[in-house]
């Protein structure tokens, strides 16, 4: 069972200034789809402007790679429920600092 990363994400797209766009990419290649073909199909959207949106978030993450941005979010998820379990819990909608 996965566990739910919606507003993970959404905090995390906050904090980068993510578009919805890029936001739809980050969310299929955290589901695994991770190449632009498939992440293109998906979309409906050609494979150009898929690597258009990953070099945008790229950029704004500060990576270097699909593999960067994803351990990106890994590093933000685990600071994100550290601070849920440690009873600093923000509003959902809140980023975690």
């Amino acid at each position: 069972m996965k566990p739910d990363v919606k507003v993970p994400i959404a905090a995390f797209s906050k904090k980068y200034n993510l578009s919805p766009r890029e936001q739809d990419v980050l969310r299929l290649m955290i589901d695994r789809v991770v190449n632009a073909e498939d992440i293109s199909q998906k979309l409906g959207i050609s494979q150009n402007t898929v690597r258009i949106h990953v070099k945008n978030i790229n950029n704004k993450v500060g990576a270097r790679s699909k593999t960067e941005i994803l351990s990106a979010f890994i590093d933000f998820l685990e600071s994100y429920y550290e601070r849920i379990l440690s009873g600093g819990a923000q509003e959902p909608h809140q980023v975690p600092t």
